[in-house]
C-alpha cells in the first residue's frame, strides 16, 4: 500500500463506526436498482400484457416507495461521509497550521507565503476525496453486483454474454489514474506558485505601483496563470478519458444482448418484458462502471494533496524542547563562544557577552554583521552552531521553548498587528489579561491617549498592517504588548529605525520605560539612541571588534567611531 495512503487512512480510523453504518446504507441503496429492474419486468409482462389490475394499483406505491427509500438512504449516507470528510480536513488543517507555527522562522523564510497558504487551503482540501473514493468503492461495485444478480436471475446466458467485455475497463482506469495523480501533483505545485505570486504583488502593491511595475507583475502572474490552466486541462482530460472507454465496453455488451436477445424473443424463448428489463439492467450498469474509474481518480487527487501536507507534518524543527521549565524573575544573559552558520558560511564567530538584570547591551555593526542573527538566538528562533547561550548559567536548550519565550519579549523593526481590536492586539502574549492591565501597559507605553481618540477606543478594529495608525502608534502598541507580558529579558531589534524623528522620540520614551529592570539586548540603527547603554558591542564580519561604553568607543579609532561619524 502507498505510504501516503497508509498515513491518510490513520486520520480516518477514528470514524470506523460511522463509516460502517454508512456502508450498510450503501448496501441498501445498491439493492434498489436491481429491484427496479425486476419491477420493470413485472410491469411489462404481468401488468401490461396480462392486464393485472391489482398489480397495476400497487405499482405506483412500489415505485414511489423505492424512490423515496433511495432518496432517504442517499441523504443519510452523504451526510455521514461528508461530515467525516470535513472533520478530517478540519483536523488536518489545524494540525498543519499548528505545525507551521511551531517550525522555526528559518523554515518559513525559505518558503513563499503564498505556497504555505496554498498548503492550508487547497492541498488539505484535497484529502476529503478519499471518503468519496471509498464511498464509490463500496457503493458502485455493490450496485453493479445487484444488477448482475438481477440479470443472471432473469437469464444467465444473456448476462454472461453482456459481461464478456468488462475486463477491458481495467486498463484505462489504471493508465489514466497514474496520469491523473501526476497531473494533480503538478497542478497543486503550480497553484502554490500562483498564489505566492499574487500574494507578493498584492502585499507590495504600493511599491509595484510606485515603480510602474503593474505590467511586469501582471505578465509574471499571467504566465503562471496560463500554466495552471494547461495543468488543469491535463488533469481534467486524465479524469474524463476513462469514461468513453467504459461506455464503449458497455455499448458492446448491450449491442450483443440486443442482437442475441431479439433472436430469442422471435423464437419464443424469451418474453419482450424480460428482454427490455435485461436491457434496462445493462443500461443501469453503465453508471457504476463509470464510477469504478472515479475511484482511482478521487484517490489520486486525495493522495496528491496528502503527500504535500504530510511533507510539512513530517518536518522536524531544529529547535527542540529541553526537559525543564524556566522560572526566574531576573535573568543574567550570556553568550559563550557562540558561532552560527546558515549553511553558506559563518555568520557569527566566537561571540561572547554578558548582560546583567537591569543592564542594556547595544549591538551595532554594518549591515550583514550578524546583529539580527545574534538577537534571534535569545528566544531560540535558531540554536547556535557552536558555543552556548546561557540564562542564569544554564544552557537555553535545557528548557522548554514555551517557558523560555515567556521570559523574553521581542520588539522588532516592523510592528506587526493582527486584524483584531486594539485590546486583543496588546494582549496577544497574555490573552487572560484584564482590560485594566492592558490600559496600564498602554499608559506606560505612551499609547493610551491616542487609543482614546480612536472611534471605539480599545475596541477599534485594526487591520493586519495597522494602516489606520501611524508607524509610531503601531510601535507603541507593540511596546505595550511587551510591557504587558512583563518578561525579564527584552530584545529590541532596531525598534525605531523605520520612524521619523517625532515618532522616534515618543517611541524612545516608551522603550526607556520598557527597559527598566530588564535584561536588554538592543540592536541599534541610529547610534544616538543607544548612547546611554551600559555596554555597546560592535560586530564586524560576525566577530566582536569592540566592546565598551559610548564615550570609551568614540575615544579610540575603530568601527564604532566610523559608524557614528
Amino acid at each position: 500500500m502507498n505510504a501516503s495512503l497508509r498515513a491518510l487512512l490513520t486520520w480516518y480510523r477514528p470514524y470506523a463506526g460511522r463509516l460502517a453504518f454508512a456502508t450498510l446504507l450503501m448496501a441498501l441503496a445498491a439493492a434498489i436498482p436491481g429491484a427496479l429492474v425486476l419491477l420493470v419486468e413485472q410491469v411489462l409482462d404481468r401488468v401490461l400484457i396480462e392486464q393485472d389490475e391489482l398489480a397495476l394499483a400497487a405499482l405506483p406505491f412500489a415505485v414511489g416507495g423505492l424512490y423515496l427509500l433511495n432518496g432517504l438512504v442517499g441523504v443519510g449516507r452523504a451526510m455521514i461521509t461528508k461530515s467525516v470528510a470535513f472533520d478530517v480536513v478540519t483536523r488536518m488543517r489545524q494540525a498543519l497550521f499548528d505545525k507551521m507555527l511551531a517550525l522555526e522562522p528559518g523554515w518559513h523564510q525559505t518558503r513563499p507565503l503564498g505556497e504555505r497558504l496554498s498548503w492550508l487551503t487547497q492541498d488539505v482540501g484535497q484529502v476529503q476525496y478519499l471518503v468519496s473514493a471509498w464511498a464509490t468503492l463500496v457503493q458502485k461495485p455493490l450496485t453493479l453486483l445487484g444488477l448482475l444478480i438481477s440479470a443472471f436471475y432473469m437469464d444467465w446466458r444473456l448476462a454472461l454474454a453482456g459481461t464478456l467485455a468488462l475486463p477491458l475497463i481495467v486498463w484505462p482506469i489504471q493508465h489514466f489514474g497514474r496520469k491523473l495523480r501526476r497531473a494533480s501533483r503538478f497542478s497543486l505545485d503550480s497553484l502554490g506558485e500562483l498564489t505566492s505570486s499574487a500574494q507578493e504583488s498584492l502585499t507590495g502593491v504600493r511599491t509595484v505601483q510606485a515603480f510602474g511595475a503593474e505590467g511586469t507583475r501582471g505578465q509574471a502572474f499571467g504566465e503562471l496563470n496560463r500554466r495552471q490552466y494547461r495543468l488543469i486541462l491535463r488533469q481534467t482530460l486524465a479524469q474524463l478519458l476513462p469514461g468513453p472507454v467504459i461506455e464503449l465496453v458497455a455499448a458492446l455488451g448491450v449491442g450483443l444482448v440486443l442482437a442475441w436477445g431479439g433472436q430469442r424473443v422471435f423464437a419464443g424463448e424469451l418474453t419482450a418484458g424480460e428482454l427490455i428489463a435485461f436491457l434496462v439492467a445493462m443500461g443501469l450498469m453503465n453508471l457504476p462502471l463509470k464510477g469504478l474509474s472515479e475511484i482511482n481518480s478521487l484517490t489520486q487527487r486525495a493522495l496528491a494533496g496528502a503527500e504535500r501536507v504530510f511533507a510539512v507534518l513530517d518536518q522536524t524543527s531544529s529547535v527542540r524542547d529541553g526537559p525543564e521549565q524556566l522560572q526566574a524573575e531576573a535573568c543574567v544573559l550570556e553568550l559563550d563562544e557562540v558561532g552560527f552558520d546558515y549553511g553558506d558560511g559563518p555568520v557569527l564567530q566566537r561571540v561572547s557577552l554578558r548582560i546583567e538584570p537591569g543592564q542594556t547591551l547595544a549591538l551595532v555593526g554594518a549591515s550583514g554583521a550578524g546583529k539580527s542573527t545574534l538577537a534571534a538566538l535569545i528566544p531560540r528562533f535558531h540554536d547556535p552552531s557552536l558555543g552556548r547561550v546561557l540564562v542564569n548559567g544554564r544552557d537555553l536548550r535545557d528548557f522548554t521553548v514555551a517557558s523560555l519565550r515567556r521570559h523574553v519579549a521581542v520588539v522588532g523593526q516592523e510592528p506587526w498587528l493582527l486584524h483584531a481590536s486594539v485590546l486583543d492586539n496588546v494582549r496577544l502574549g497574555l490573552p487572560e489579561a484584564s482590560r485594566e492591565q492592558v490600559e496600564q501597559a498602554c499608559r506606560d507605553a505612551f499609547a493610551h491617549d491616542f487609543i482614546q481618540e480612536l472611534p471605539l477606543g480599545y475596541d477599534t478594529l485594526v487591520d493586519e498592517s495597522g494602516l489606520r495608525l501611524s508607524g509610531g502608534q503601531r510601535q507603541r502598541l507593540c511596546i505595550a504588548r511587551a510591557l504587558l507580558v512583563d518578561a525579564p529579558i527584552l530584545v529590541l531589534d532596531e525598534a525605531t529605525s523605520a520612524l521619523d524623528r517625532e515618532s522616534e522620540e515618543a517611541v524612545q520614551q516608551a522603550l526607556d520605560r520598557l527597559r527598566k529592570g530588564r535584561t536588554t539586548l538592543a540592536i541599534a540603527h541610529r547610534l544616538e539612541t543607544i548612547r546611554d547603554a551600559d555596554q555597546i558591542l560592535v560586530l564586524q564580519g560576525g566577530r566582536v571588534s569592540q566592546l565598551g561604553r559610548h564615550e570609551e568607543l568614540l575615544a579610540v579609532p575603530g568601527e564604532y567611531r566610523r559608524l557614528y561619524g
